[in-house]
């Protein structure tokens, strides 16, 4: 167990201060609403003229058919845009109002994307945020936190089609 010297000279627990810092951030974001989302054609064909995407089946309903998919299929490149809403809202009313005094600055570390099944438009998705753990780690450039957060998408059974597992340093004061 580590302790320290907080403002004032009073000592502190900072395995203590990991906990509840982790039961807060588990706290919220175990409040924020999982989100509906069906994705348009008409989305994935601007998206697809955005990123030079020039396969047919992204666009042409009868050309995603005769590749063998039942609807226009949504590109894998496109999962970042659609869990946007689940990042946004992490960092406005997820994590974010618990920064200040601990948490100095926040670094976007890695990010690991598992797609378990094909993604398609026109069909719902529930948009998910989890918080699956917080580290305390020491380094070259001080001590921070490291979290977690998996952004997954489920289909209307509750079936995980995809995650992407966030991970964040949390700079320390």
């Amino acid at each position: 167990m580590v302790r320290w010297l907080a403002e004032g000279g009073s000592e502190v627990d900072r395995d203590l201060e990991l906990d509840d810092l982790r039961a807060k951030m588990d706290k919220a974001i175990s409040r924020m609403a999982s989100k509906e989302i069906v994705v348009r054609p008409e989305i994935i064909k601007d998206f697809c003229g955005i990123v030079q995407e020039t396969n047919p089946v992204y666009f042409d309903l009868q050309e995603a058919k005769s590749a063998g998919f039942e609807k226009i299929p949504i590109p894998e490149s496109y999962l970042l845009t659609l869990i946007t809403p689940l990042s946004h809202e992490l960092f406005t009313t997820g994590i974010g109002p618990l920064l200040g005094p601990v948490i100095q600055g926040i670094i976007h570390t890695s990010s690991v994307i598992e797609f378990l099944g094909s993604l398609y438009c026109d069909t719902p998705y529930r948009l998910e945020l989890e918080f699956a753990g917080l580290v305390r780690k020491t380094g070259k450039m001080g001590e921070y936190f490291v979290g977690t957060f998996p952004h997954k998408v489920l289909d209307a059974w509750d079936e995980l089609m995809a995650v992407d597992r966030h991970v964040f340093f949390l700079r320390t004061a």
